[in-house]
């Protein structure tokens, strides 16, 4: 058993005050499930969508992880978050309920979800837009959103619309990871085309798939992450990149530290590959976004706080 809702308990043989014992654990308000359980988040939705207002589901970040879409670095701990069509403001303990009469709902892994479209919507009123691009990135991947989906829920006047908007015209569905998306998004905001996932073909054969070909050169840039370091991965990269170079092709390779410590090196290279002279000042708007985002420890602390007070209104309507 998951949970109990407490006016249940009698019909599974429990009475009020064996719920109170150490063998059961306070959820929420008459909401119970067994001590020392470890719920993983599908089942802890599982389990508070049952204190849950009709027409409420889960959304913002709790729906976006529930979704496997790619998010920044988060607190080790955090508020679990549902939206609510109520008309009267209702908060429950142990989750917080925002109220919105415009949000859609779907149902998807057994759980009441707010729409794709919709969970964009609230997180860019959190997020800033380096966090929030690859985000939209996998919604479009996964959850086949569209640019029109989203754009239609981006509704006048609401909070977060225009960051929502300037993310979707800088949104690609064919990033295959968040490094890959904030490796796009560098090189975007700072002047230089690229083609994400570009093809490599040779005498009309595909050979192979680039995260990013700078646009009008031979040079491509590609995100090396942790599981580049293995042996045989390592033994593949090799025989790739022999085979790019044999093709006149430049793969040049970054790693996560290197967007966040390096990026003038990264443009830099960008500029050398284009034969055109650096100007530092291509990553004027890069820095501004990147001090707003997670890559940075400001950025964390702003986003930390911002989720904190989502987490104090839950605890307090757990003692109201």
């Amino acid at each position: 058993m998951t949970a109990l809702l407490l006016r249940d308990s009698e019909r599974h043989g429990l009475t009020r005050s064996m719920l109170r014992t150490a063998d059961w654990a306070l959820l929420s308000r008459g909401l119970y499930g067994p001590a020392g359980t470890h719920l993983v988040l599908s089942e802890l939705c599982e389990a508070l969508q049952l204190v849950l207002p009709p027409q409420a589901g889960f959304g913002h970040l709790t729906g976006a992880r529930v979704r496997g879409w790619w998010l920044p670095e988060l607190p080790d701990r955090l508020p679990m978050l549902a939206t609510s069509r109520h008309d009267l403001h209702v908060q429950r303990s142990g989750v917080y309920v925002r109220r919105s009469p415009a949000t859609r709902f779907e149902s998807r892994y057994g759980l009441t979800l707010v729409s794709a479209p919709d969970t964009l919507l609230e997180l860019a009123r959190d997020l800033s837009l380096i966090d929030l691009v690859p985000i939209v990135d996998s919604a479009m991947r996964f959850d086949k959103c569209t640019a029109d989906d989203i754009l239609h829920a981006a509704r006048p006047r609401v909070p977060g619309v225009r960051n929502l908007r300037r993310a979707v015209s800088l949104a690609d569905p064919r990033s295959e990871s968040r490094w890959e998306s904030i490796l796009r998004l560098l090189h975007v905001l700072s002047g230089i085309s690229v083609q994400p996932q570009a093809l490599i073909m040779e005498e009309g054969h595909a050979l192979a798939y680039a995260d990013l070909r700078i646009t009008g050169t031979r040079r491509l840039a590609e995100y090396d992450g942790a599981d580049h370091r293995g042996r045989s991965r390592h033994r593949r990269d090799l025989a790739r990149e022999k085979m790019l170079s044999r093709l006149g092709l430049e793969r040049f390779g970054y790693t996560a530290s290197e967007i966040i410590g390096s990026p003038g090196m990264i443009v830099r290279d960008a500029d050398s590959a284009k034969g055109r002279h650096h100007d530092p000042r291509r990553l004027v708007v890069w820095s501004s976004e990147a001090a707003r985002s997670t890559l940075t420890g400001s950025g964390r602390a702003r986003l930390h706080r911002r989720l904190a007070k989502y987490a104090a209104a839950s605890q307090r309507a757990g003692t109201s």
